[in-house]
């Protein structure tokens, strides 16, 4: 008993005198180039309103839907999967139907001489710009064809769409990594106001779908070290996190996830929440379904969030079984603030660092960071951290 009190006390002390401030990253040193996601001429000049329906998927009470796959100047050159969805009362009013879904692969590349950067024609294209997308027909030239680099997911928040994640996409990229955005278009699924519950099984089934089809492709399979893959995702993406890596939606046993994910970022991830008086639970009573998570997680989440709050996510935290950290982001709510941004993208390139390329330099500074240098206020909340599967 005297030795445990001894073991706890030093534990104690290390974190009161080893935690520090940290310095982020710098920019990474690869240059970055992406599939193609041009918009056909004839659709440039699209009003952004109706281009956000294209975006984020719409469905009109006559049937027809709009997509942004609708769009696309050379559909045969972007990333599009057809995903057959299974006939099962789980997906609702799309069970046993195929849906087009949109993603971009950004990912580096060998020194460009002139690239030719674009613009998404969308008011939210100040999210960044395209920095080379590849010519209808051109093969990815990765920086290093012997070399195999860990493949990162991108999954965005309900009503939302990848093109917000076109500059985070290529800061990730430009560390080394292979980063796949998608687009889920999910508003087409809802099918005349009924239930939308269906989409929580169906995020997972799609993003599975998606690495799939990048695991098993000529253009980037054989460049994805399969042993370092990672997910990351904000709110309603932070659950698609969380269930792709294998928590279960809705304590249901039949939902699906992916195997081969070894680590994920969940950043004020949908866990549930009180609605009308009753607490509604993402992954079952209690979110017990998250306890078969046994790999790496880091959860982010704004402390001031009535969206996602923070009295669901941190009870959720404690399911996960594998080494687990946990950042809040002082005083942000649903809709972060630019720094806070910051905090995040550095945080979660932290925490890839360490756990997709074994840097254990990463790792010692994940462990005992309490805060990051510059944006907004964020602290680590050291008595969620889970250590005792670490590497």
């Amino acid at each position: 008993m005297t030795r445990l009190l001894l073991l706890v006390s030093a534990f104690a002390t290390c974190f009161s005198v080893c935690a520090k401030e940290l310095k982020p990253l710098p920019s990474g040193s690869y240059s970055v180039a992406s599939t193609n996601m041009e918009i056909a001429d004839k659709h440039k000049d699209m009003t952004d309103e109706d281009m956000q329906l294209h975006l984020i998927g719409d469905e009109s009470f006559l049937g027809g839907t709009k997509y942004v796959s609708d769009l696309l100047k050379y559909p045969d050159s972007a990333w599009v999967v057809d995903v057959k969805i299974p006939d099962d009362e789980l997906y609702g009013p799309v069970s046993d139907e195929t849906l087009d879904v949109v993603s971009y692969v950004t990912y580096p590349t060998q020194p460009i001489a002139n690239p030719s950067p674009y613009d998404f024609p969308f008011h939210n294209s100040n999210y960044g710009s395209f920095v080379h997308m590849l010519s209808p027909g051109e093969k990815p030239r990765l920086a290093t064809a012997q070399e195999k680099y860990p493949l990162v997911i991108l999954s965005h928040g309900s009503n939302a769409h990848g093109i917000y994640d076109i500059e985070h996409a290529n800061g990730i990229a430009r560390h080394g990594y292979i980063v796949a955005v998608i687009t889920y278009g999910e508003n087409r699924t809802h099918r005349m106001m009924r239930s939308q519950a269906h989409t929580q099984f169906l995020r997972p089934l799609i993003t599975k779908a998606v690495i799939d089809s990048l695991l098993d492709s000529s253009e980037f399979g054989p460049f994805i070290d399969r042993d370092n893959i990672a997910i990351s995702g904000f709110s309603f993406g932070g659950f698609t996190a969380l269930a792709t890596a294998g928590g279960k939606v809705s304590g249901e046993e039949k939902s699906v996830h992916h195997s081969l994910i070894s680590a994920a970022v969940a950043t004020a991830p949908w866990t549930g929440g009180n609605y009308s008086g009753q607490d509604i639970y993402a992954f079952g009573e209690q979110n017990i379904g998250l306890a078969d998570i046994d790999i790496p997680i880091i959860t982010l989440f704004g402390g001031k969030d009535d969206v996602t709050p923070s009295d669901f996510i941190l009870p959720a935290v404690k399911q996960l079984k594998g080494p687990t950290y946990v950042v809040e982001l002082v005083d942000q709510t649903h809709a972060f603030q630019e720094g806070s941004w910051e905090d995040r993208n550095n945080w979660e390139l932290l925490f890839l660092n360490a756990y997709l390329k074994n840097d254990e330099e990463a790792l010692a500074q994940l462990k005992t960071g309490i805060s990051m240098r510059g944006g907004n206020g964020d602290r680590q909340l050291f008595e969620y951290q889970n250590l005792l599967n670490t590497k």
